[in-house]
């Protein structure tokens, strides 16, 4: 216990610098397999234990399906689809098997192609006679309209304000990749640091100074070993904005299973800390 605690803790402080909690567990999943992850067999499992977790995504015409299983509450858990179990998606009369890309077994991956703005997915587990349906339908792609170019965000002006193609709601994340110089002179790069943002009227809300935090934050960690390290002063930044909506999991899987859609945009900017 004190040792799942203890990773748990360190995964906590890992996912603040990008992805969610749930990725950083099953990227730690995949590198120590079964050696501290509880590894089950999905026939050997109650329908009702089984968490579904699936992932929706579209790039160029092509919607990718991603399926991973787990036992129960448990985060640090994996199921192996095993025996007759099976996983299949589908968009209308398109339907395909998911299949184990990676060969680890934890993934299952499915494509399809379709470029409609709002495709809706299903993914089925299958068991004997049986289907357990997921199903979500895709929120509209967006970009970013403003501001355009690639802007100065200064610290002294306090916030940094983006407006997309699609209305600002809740579920937006946003990660910025970093390459920075130090007013000593000195430079760095950091990719994916997790950073806050909140709705505004019909934009998304980054406060200067937190972007500030996170940036010297980043230079610190870059080097640990100089704790005392020289501020950051100017930055080329590269935010990834992703979107994420959930749909409705299978009635009879374990409750704690879930179905997402993600969109995904890009945006660059540069930041000077002198303005």
């Amino acid at each position: 216990m004190a040792l799942g605690l203890s990773l748990l803790g360190s995964l906590t402080l890992g996912a603040c610098g990008g992805g969610s909690l749930q990725d950083q567990i099953n990227d730690f999943v995949d590198t120590t397999a079964c050696a501290i992850s509880n590894c089950k067999q999905s026939d050997t499992l109650r329908i009702e234990d089984i968490r579904p977790e699936y992932r929706v995504s579209q790039d160029q015409g092509m919607v990718r399906i991603e399926s991973r299983l787990g036992f129960g509450d448990n985060p640090f858990s994996v199921v192996y689809r095993s025996g007759a179990d099976r996983l299949s998606g589908g968009i209308g009369g398109q339907k395909v098997d998911l299949v184990d890309e990676s060969g680890k077994g934890t993934t299952h991956v499915g494509k399809l192609a379709d470029s409609t703005e709002q495709p809706s997915v299903f993914v089925n587990f299958h068991r004997g006679g049986e289907v357990f349906t997921s199903s979500i339908t895709m929120q509209k792609p967006f970009s970013v309209v403003s501001p355009s170019g690639v802007p100065v965000i200064a610290r002294s002006t306090g916030v940094f304000k983006v407006q997309m193609s699609q209305p600002a709601s809740s579920g937006m994340a946003v990660l910025v990749s970093a390459q920075c110089k130090r007013a000593d002179g000195t430079s760095f790069d950091s990719k994916d640091l997790f950073l806050g943002n909140t709705v505004e009227g019909n934009s998304y809300r980054i406060s200067t100074l937190d972007l500030d935090l996170v940036l010297n934050q980043a230079s610190k960690n870059y080097n640990p070993n100089s704790p005392n390290s020289s501020l950051v002063q100017t930055c080329d930044l590269s935010f990834n904005w992703t979107h994420r909506i959930t749909g409705t999991t299978a009635s009879g899987m374990h409750r704690s299973g879930w179905i997402e859609s993600l969109r995904r945009t890009s945006q660059a900017a540069s930041y000077d800390a002198r303005l």
